[in-house]
């Protein structure tokens, strides 16, 4: 059986790299006939050499060789059904974990899980800062970018340096920078391609490196700073809460009803204390575990959904279906909305600004902005405003029309500012940027104390509701023994 699935490991680990598409049919149905086979004898062991050749013949059609940045139909459900099989296996780490060592097992398995996820999304930003990086320090040398890329990477056989590669090898072939990166690095974020394709249609291309450089590398340190407060401690803290609260419920609470009883028949636990077991028994007892169903259903579905969003880059030109859900949740939601409009207009008023320098129309220049990575609702917006100045109606006036806000159109009213757009335009930019940063350093500081303050309510009412029963019962003690 051992010498059976040697050779069959080999055969299917070369033919899912020559031939991917063969390997992928043929490997469920030779993993079933070998399990089938040996399993008589001995069962374990056919079982796990049979899911081993299939998760080779995996593993082997990913690492297949194709054109970076494309993917056929085997690679695509290989990645499918690899991603399933370590989900399932997560699972089944946490069922044993959490059987072991009960809740704290648990635990310990998601912070692990987390920690590698935000290792992941770091290295990510650290990956994109590096190769945005080079090609702007190259551009602003004055280099010729494939040889400045290949003198980058000489000498190295990391991951930085095969994406500097992929990036030079689509570079000589002739295709622009853009989309040189889209195909030799296809993780890199969509707002940089989008802006980098941008400002190659106006021959701007040093001046947007040079700023998105600056963005990319101060988004790739905020994720590497140290945070007082992790962004996770009012779910963990709310979660740990209510397992104490549940606890209490059904172990302590009952022994104080048992013990009032005892003391004077008819005596009720405290208003507090009722409202507590009442939202307890509502969730463990009764239609509880629907209950527990959907939340868990829930918040898994989140968490897969926001791992998948984090690790797969925008696509501007022809958003996901989850970013069109996404965008359009974020721009009405009343706090998120701003956030959303602000950083828009950030990008929108940079692009108009290098546009109009270059010499494009206004028009033009519209159009332009069109392809950046801002919010789907906002870019409808964009484009109805360029539907207007095609139209031939005042710029200034549709721009307000199409709910762009009143500073975008006062760079482009003739009336109040005369010849003097594309210094309005500089002006607005750094204002834009400068309130996006003050505004999200001050809702952190807002709300981590109305977080807190909350926290505070509900663990605090917890406590009284917990220990007033214990209170009463030492009053009511008390009045027996000194009438």
């Amino acid at each position: 059986m051992l010498l059976v699935a040697i050779i069959l490991l080999v055969l299917y680990a070369i033919l899912g790299y020559k031939k991917p598409g063969i390997a992928l049919i043929t490997s469920p149905v030779v993993s079933f006939t070998f399990g089938c086979t040996f399993v008589p004898a001995e069962p374990i062991g056919a079982i796990l050499l049979a899911g081993a050749i299939f998760f080779v013949t995996l593993v082997a059609i990913l690492l297949a060789r194709r054109e970076p940045g494309s993917e056929q139909w085997p690679q695509i459900i290989a990645k499918c059904l690899l991603i399933s099989l370590m989900s399932c296996l997560f699972l089944a780490v946490a069922f044993v974990l959490f059987g072991a060592g009960g809740i704290f097992g648990l635990v310990l398995f998601v912070l692990f899980v987390g920690a590698v996820i935000s290792y992941g999304l770091a290295s990510r930003h650290a990956t994109a800062a590096y190769v945005i990086s080079t090609i702007g320090a190259s551009i602003r040398q004055n280099l010729p970018l494939p040889m400045a890329l290949e003198s980058a990477a000489s000498g190295r056989t990391d991951k930085r340096s095969r994406i500097l590669l992929n990036i030079k090898k689509w570079l000589v072939q002739g295709y622009r920078l853009s989309e040189s990166i889209k195909r030799g690095y296809p993780k890199c974020p969509g707002y940089a391609v989008a802006i980098i394709a941008a400002a190659e249609r106006i021959d701007q291309l040093p001046v947007a490196v040079a700023s998105l450089e600056a963005d990319i590398i101060a988004r790739a340190k905020e994720k590497r700073r140290l945070r007082p407060v992790h962004p996770f401690y009012p779910a963990v803290l709310t979660a740990y809460v209510l397992f104490i609260i549940l606890f209490l419920t059904w172990k302590v609470l009952p022994l104080f009803q048992a013990a009032f009883t005892d003391i004077a028949e008819g005596f009720k636990l405290p208003a507090a204390t009722r409202v507590l077991v009442g939202f307890a028994n509502s969730i463990w007892f009764g239609q509880g575990w629907l209950v527990w169903f959907v939340l868990g259903l829930l918040v898994l579905s989140v968490i897969v959904v926001s791992i998948r969003i984090k690790f797969r880059p925008r696509r501007p030109a022809r958003p996901y279906l989850t970013s069109r859900i996404g965008d359009f949740i974020k721009w009405h939601l009343p706090v998120l909305h701003w956030f959303e409009r602000n950083y828009s207009l950030v990008q929108v008023t940079e692009l108009l600004r290098l546009s109009l320098n270059a010499g494009c129309t206004v028009n033009g220049a519209i159009s332009n902005t069109l392809g950046l990575d801002v919010n789907n609702c906002f870019r409808k917006r964009l484009q109805r405003w360029l539907a207007k100045v095609e139209a031939g109606e005042n710029i200034a006036d549709s721009a307000r029309q199409t709910g762009l806000g009143n500073t975008l159109p006062w760079a482009f009213d003739q009336q109040v500012n005369p010849g003097n757009t594309l210094t309005v335009l500089e002006m607005l930019e750094s204002f834009y940027r400068t309130n996006y940063s003050y505004r999200v350093n001050l809702a952190r500081f807002i709300m981590w104390p109305c977080v807190s303050i909350l926290l505070g309510v509900i663990v605090g009412f917890v406590v009284y509701a917990f220990f007033c029963p214990m209170v009463m019962i030492i009053n009511q003690l008390a009045n027996l023994v000194y009438p």
